[in-house]
């Protein structure tokens, strides 16, 4: 097809680093609105040649407009008005590590823009080779109906040539016009952003030329980056075009923003067939989640206090702050010596909020961070970058505590009957016999979600040591549960029976060999597996390997060059195994090394009456700067898997649910994956600390353009340094994963998304020696909960906004009962969201 027209699209790529310090990085780019503005005003016009502008992401606009002047904010919007500029509506080029919670609050931020008369309806991403595809429907929910992906090739493959256009149908049927760009970077490559005319025309030129012969390619319109990473505005790039024009007047050029370019691709996409596609767009980058595996689990336990303090803070306001004891030391064992406004606690929200953000973003290090991994620019740029999970976790769990104790301590109407704030009968015995008066010491758990949770829980006691029980608590429901005693271990023979398992542990194979499943004989453990469940497997490349990764650069890690070969060394031990039971919960414990790993010790935990099985391994490694990768396997007795994994906002099923050529040979996952077979006998499965996982087998190195997965093995791919760049050349850590799973007959989507749900928002359970004095019927009910996750969140004026998201494939009626008051009832789309205000007390 002839190209008629080619469309120059002037824009920064977005780094929160790389280039600088995300110290100096974050700040820079909010003044690069500030220099677009003027380059508007220097270079005016509507001509080809005209300047145009566009904001790659959301964050440097926000940023703009909290400080300027209100003649600027006028300027901005005439500017976006005329079409001069445009403004997408990504808040960072963002990972797939953020949940659905962090994309809300981003998108949220778009009516700031929007309030200030700037129009946006497209978003756009560099580098990052994929997307969650629940962000298809978050996209439409935000009134964002086009993305363009200018993806980066390096280390993965594009779904389809660069450039094409399709249609991606998100889980609810929704979809969304995509254009599949080119590298953003051609940009400086082409000599485009740097005025280089001569050396843009000879590759502009033979850019289009590929194009007219690609028989796949129907469009008439050609579009071109002018932009590269954390390019400072210019206007130089104008001098392409009036080069071009003077010598191709047969084939113009212009200068347009995205809105426009995106306007006229879609537009012409309706006079032919481009493909639709649904399912997740699994991104070959997320192996650098493994690159900084201590920061990506303090991020994780970030979010997850984010959340409690939003569900918590949020039912003592629907239930009236009670006697809430103070405490005179700003200590984090200790409760808050004072309480927080609305006022304060939103704007602590919103802090939050953005800290989560920033970390969730694609840029992990600087651009030697992986050439000279000891400089101080990298160990800076690796603080800063940190700082942004360490901050968030620091508020957040300051702020869950202020909202564990407002509401464990909240008024309420007083329920003598046999179930009280959803405590049962089992919970009894932490009264005074006979008296109903709670004892002088205690286990407080809060259940912050719509639904009945019976769970373990694990809690510090008296900051002596750590106790675990079984906590079975009512939907936002508060138990107060007897502290159990301290026990002795004890040297086991043979198998040991814990709840309703029984567990045979050989350390010289580096864990768990049988797991049966008394209640139906089932085996849960692969006695073929090359490692036992819970090993940990220390994974380096093959010696004397003559790999090009390793004999001339670790950028050729790469889909062109499959491959090296890897050894991997399972490590083992010989000490013997130790058990500890207590409250019904049995633990039991063994250590092993690897020649890579100098310690690790694993803990099962599991509690009578509860399917679900905890395991813990504390690993602690030294630095190692050859290719290597960690693994925990769990090689579960399923045949002929299929794997369900739990992705921001949908569940896909690996393969059969992707975009093409996507990554396969890892996932990086919310929390939860499903495995299911076609007999019925499957496992739900979930993460807490660790998002990537492998699935099938181990694939490191695969590129594979088909799942092979003939096992419903999951291994938990802890941390790699497999990258050239950006990510961090090696890593030490001691540090706790933990995991979580049972089985289950045949899992759906909607369980493995409430499964990681619950990871992602457990009980919150805390010691105390003054337990509150009464308990009180929960101040909500939302049904049916079941088919509805609650995220729960307190507004800046009081009130609380109780967001119902739909996980079933059906439109659901749902009742929302306050107490004391007539229920209201609201419908709930098919995978869709509904908002419901309610007043506080």
């Amino acid at each position: 097809m002839a190209i008629r027209e080619i469309l120059l699209l002037g824009h920064t790529h977005h780094d929160v680093g790389y280039t600088n310090s995300p110290r100096l990085i974050d700040r820079m780019h909010g003044r690069i609105v500030d220099r677009v503005l003027e380059l508007a005003d220097e270079h005016p016009g509507d001509g080809p040649d005209a300047f145009r502008w566009t904001f790659e992401v959301a964050r440097p606009v926000l940023t703009f407009l909290r400080r300027a002047a209100p003649e600027q904010v006028r300027r901005l919007a005439d500017l976006s008005a005329s079409g001069t500029i445009s403004v997408t509506g990504g808040y960072l080029n963002m990972t797939q590590l953020p949940s659905t919670f962090e994309f809300d609050a981003g998108y949220e931020q778009l009516e700031r823009i929007r309030a200030a008369g700037v129009g946006i309806r497209t978003e756009q991403h560099g580098d990052v080779n994929g997307l969650a595809w629940g962000l298809v429907d978050q996209m439409t929910d935000a009134g964002i109906t086009r993305l363009v992906m200018a993806l980066n090739p390096d280390h993965g493959r594009p779904p389809f040539v660069q450039p094409s256009g399709f249609w991606w149908e998100g889980p609810s049927g929704r979809r969304v016009f995509v254009w599949l760009s080119t590298h953003y970077g051609f940009g400086e490559e082409w000599g485009i952003v740097d005025g280089d005319v001569d050396l843009a025309e000879q590759c502009i030129a033979a850019f289009v030329d590929e194009l007219e012969r690609r028989d796949d390619y129907p469009w008439r319109t050609a579009v071109v980056h002018a932009g590269n990473d954390n390019r400072w505005p210019t206007a130089l790039f104008l001098q392409v075009v009036r080069h071009w024009n003077a010598r191709h007047p047969e084939r113009p050029m212009r200068t347009a923003t995205i809105d426009e370019a995106m306007d006229a691709l879609e537009a012409e996409a309706a006079g032919f067939e481009i493909p639709t596609v649904r399912g997740e767009w699994a991104d070959w980058w997320s192996h650098g989640h493994g690159s900084t595996a201590r920061e990506v689990a303090v991020y994780r336990e970030a979010r997850t206090f984010a959340r409690a303090a939003q569900s918590t803070l949020s039912l003592a306001r629907l239930a009236g702050d009670g006697t809430v004891p103070h405490f005179d030391v700003l200590g984090y064992r200790r409760g808050p010596v004072r309480l927080r406004s609305d006022a304060e606690i939103a704007e602590t929200l919103d802090h939050i909020d953005e800290q989560l953000l920033l970390y969730g973003e694609h840029t992990w290090g600087s651009w030697e961070t992986y050439s000279k991994p000891h400089s101080t620019f990298s160990h800076s740029h690796h603080n800063a970058k940190s700082a942004f999970a360490y901050d968030a976790f620091d508020h957040a769990r300051d702020l869950a505590i202020e909202g564990w104790f407002r509401y464990a301590y909240a008024d309420g109407r007083p329920d003598l009957s046999p179930t009280v704030s959803g405590r049962t009968d089992a919970a009894a015995p932490a009264s005074s016999p006979g008296t109903g008066v709670p004892p002088a010491d205690a286990v407080v758990v809060v259940n912050p979600t719509e639904a009945r949770r019976r769970e373990l829980v694990d809690v510090e006691i008296g900051g002596q040591r750590r106790a675990r029980l079984l906590a079975d608590v009512g939907p936002f429901g508060v138990a107060v549960l007897p502290v159990p005693e301290p026990v002795e271990e004890e040297i086991p023979v043979g198998p040991v029976a814990a709840g309703r398992y029984r567990v045979t542990v050989d350390p010289s194979r580096g864990g768990v060999v049988s797991l049966v499943d008394t209640t139906d004989g089932r085996e849960l453990v692969d006695p073929s597996a090359p490692a036992a469940l819970g090993a940990v497997v220390d994974e380096v490349v093959e010696a004397g390997s003559r790999h090009p990764m390793i004999t001339t650069s670790p950028k050729l890690f790469h889909p062109d060059h499959p491959g090296p070969g890897f050894d991997r060394l399972v490590a083992t031990g010989d000490a013997p195994v130790r058990v500890r039971r207590a409250a019904g919960v049995t633990e039991i414990r063994w250590e092993t090394s690897a020649p890579g790993i100098p310690s690790v010790v694993t803990t099962l935990v599991i509690a009578d009456g509860s399917a679900d099985i905890d395991l813990e391994v504390l690993l602690s490694k030294p630095e190692r700067f050859e290719p290597e990768s960690v693994f925990v396997t769990f090689p579960f007795a399923v045949e002929e898997p299929e794997f369900l994994l739990e992705t921001a906002g949908a569940v896909f099923a690996a393969d059969r649910e992707q975009l093409p050529d996507t990554s396969k040979d890892w996932y990086s996952i919310q929390h939860a994956v499903g495995v299911r077979g076609p007999a019925g006998g499957g496992i739900l499965w979930g993460s807490t600390d660790a998002p990537l996982v492998q699935v099938g087998g181990p694939h490191t190195g695969a590129w594979a353009r088909e799942l092979d997965a003939e096992a419903g093995h999951v291994h938990s791919w802890l941390m790699n340094n497999l990258h050239f760049t950006n990510f961090q050349a090696r890593q030490e850590i001691t540090h706790r994963f933990r995991y979580r799973f049972r089985p289950a007959v045949s899992p759906t989507a909607a369980g493995v998304r409430r499964y990681g749900r619950d990871l992602l928002e457990p009980l919150h359970a805390r010691h105390t020696t003054a337990p509150p004095a009464s308990t009180f019927r929960p101040p909500l009910d939302i049904t049916p909960a079941d088919a509805l996750l609650v995220e729960l969140r307190p507004t800046p004026d009081g009130e609380v906004r109780a967001r119902l998201r739909n996980i079933s494939d059906q439109d659901v009626a749902a009742v929302v009962t306050r107490a004391d008051d007539e229920p209201t009832q609201v419908e709930v789309p098919a995978a869709g969201t509904t908002d419901v205000v309610l007043a506080g007390r």
